[in-house]
C-alpha cells in the first residue's frame, strides 16, 4: 500500500484553483506524462500516465471516476488500472480539498491518497514510490502555478 499525504501551494484564489482542478484536461496538463482519453456514459474516463522508477519507465492505463463538491471545494478521485504489459494492477483512491492561504496569498490543496499495487512490478513500484511521488508533486506544483498565473491574468 502506498499512502500519499501532500500539500500543494498555488499562487491563486481558491476559486481559480478549484476551476482548474474541476477539469481533468486542465489537471492532466499539470502532470508530466499524463493523458486523458475517452469519456464513458457513466461519467468515468480513460487516462494514462508514464512514470519513471529509476531507469525503468512504466506506462499505466486507468479508468477514472471524479466526484466534485463545489460548495466545499472538495473532490474525490478513484481509479483502477494496469501497466502497459498487463502484469501490474492498481486501485487508487484520492481526496483533495482547496482552501485559502493568507501568507503568501494563494491557495493550499490538501491531497490524500492510497494506492494498492499488485502483480509483477509491485515491489519496484512500491520501493520507488516515495521519491516518485515527491518528484511528481513538485512537477505538478510548478505547472499548476504557471496555469493559475495564466488564468489570473
Amino acid at each position: 500500500m502506498i499512502e500519499v499525504n501532500e500539500q500543494v501551494y498555488a499562487p491563486a484564489t481558491p476559486q481559480t484553483v478549484w476551476e482548474l482542478l474541476s477539469h481533468p484536461e486542465a489537471v492532466v496538463a499539470c502532470v508530466p506524462g499524463a493523458s486523458v482519453g475517452e469519456t464513458h456514459e457513466d461519467g468515468t474516463f480513460d487516462a494514462g500516465i508514464l512514470v519513471k522508477f529509476g531507469p525503468a519507465k512504466v506506462a499505466f492505463k486507468a479508468r477514472v471516476g471524479l466526484e466534485l463538491d463545489p460548495a466545499t471545494m472538495t473532490g474525490s478521485v478513484s481509479s483502477r488500472g494496469k501497466d502497459n504489459q498487463g502484469g501490474t494492477r492498481f486501485n487508487a483512491a484520492m481526496t483533495f480539498k482547496v482552501s485559502a492561504q493568507a501568507e503568501p496569498a494563494g491557495s493550499l490543496i490538501d491531497i490524500n491518497a492510497k494506492v494498492e499495487i499488485s502483480g509483477r512490478l509491485s515491489s519496484v513500484v512500491e520501493a520507488g514510490a516515495g521519491m516518485v511521488v515527491k518528484k511528481m508533486t513538485a512537477d505538478f506544483s510548478e505547472r499548476l502555478a504557471v496555469r493559475c498565473a495564466e488564468l489570473s491574468v
